[in-house]
């Protein structure tokens, strides 16, 4: 807690930070934190256009009860021109570019994976944008570089807990670095922090509806999604094309083929209706998952 306070305190004195507010705890812990410092930055929430209905509302009381400006970014473009021009958001970031090195060529299987550009266009490039207009030059976020992220964790041993990020004109202030899984869910208890409301309903994480970043394991967010959003579910395995990319990683086959047999067995809707199951996962056998307490 010391070394948080001491970064935190370190962003205010030398930058003009807003703190990223996602609704998940670790923002909240930070929000937390800085507000008891008695820092008052402007929020920032990220809408990805994919995000869980009750999520935003949620964040809004929130900023009402700390007494601090909310502040919306979104894209100009929608997560399915994002898709259908980099690649669909699915295996997670590093093992997406494993993958489509394993496919070099682009029509090898029909379709591109690209979780990395997902996110930066649909989340981080409006976000800082807004960060920017508002006249800060620091990002403040809850990024811990857990153990379930390679590539976070990467990053945060080699750009430690303030870095400035170039291509984005600003400094990344992540004061929650190091933090375990225990230590926010007992710092929320101990200070009777809310739990979001999605989160209660069954949801693992409170990250984008349509993201497959983890869907190779056991504790894919597809299958939570089926369960606990059906209508959001459908919509993304028939409407927005899921499905069949799905199909088509889960047994590394061109999606051309994965078509051909989704008509011989009577389409998509008839699929979701008899076999939802198999949309899943992206493997035959999923990976054991990383679960937080």
């Amino acid at each position: 807690m010391k070394t948080t306070k001491e970064i935190i305190g370190k962003a205010f004195a030398k930058y003009r930070p807003a703190l990223a507010l996602s609704g998940g705890s670790d923002s909240l812990v930070l929000l937390d934190i800085a507000s008891c410092m008695g820092f008052r930055p402007p929020l920032i929430y990220a809408d990805s256009q994919m995000e869980y209905y009750d999520n935003l509302p949620f964040v809004q009381k929130l900023a009402k009860k700390y007494r601090l400006e909310l502040h919306v970014a979104k894209a100009e473009i929608t997560p399915q021109e994002c898709w259908a021009k980099h690649g669909f958001p699915m295996l997670g970031k590093q093992s997406a570019r494993e993958w489509m090195q394993r496919h070099r060529d682009a029509e090898s299987l029909g379709f591109r994976l690209d979780v990395s550009t997902c996110c930066r266009k649909m989340k981080i490039k409006p976000a800082r944008d807004l960060l920017k207009k508002l006249g800060c030059n620091a990002n403040m976020t809850g990024q811990r570089g857990g153990p379930d992220d390679r590539l976070r964790g990467l990053r945060a041993i080699k750009d430690g807990s303030i870095c400035f990020v170039k291509s984005d004109s600003l400094y990344v202030v992540n004061p929650l670095l190091g933090w375990t899984d225990l230590m926010i869910s007992r710092y929320c208890r101990l200070h009777n922090l809310p739990k979001n409301p999605i989160k209660q309903q069954g949801a693992l994480t409170i990250g984008c509806m349509y993201c497959g970043g983890g869907a190779q394991f056991d504790n894919s967010g597809f299958r939570v999604l089926r369960k606990t959003r059906p209508d959001a579910w459908k919509r993304m395995i028939a409407e927005y094309g899921f499905g069949e990319i799905i199909l088509a990683i889960k047994y590394n086959i061109h999606v051309d083929y994965v078509r051909s047999a989704i008509d011989q067995l009577g389409g998509i809707n008839k699929m979701i209706e008899e076999m939802p199951h198999v949309f899943d996962f992206l493997r035959t056998t999923p990976l054991r998952g990383y679960f937080r307490q």
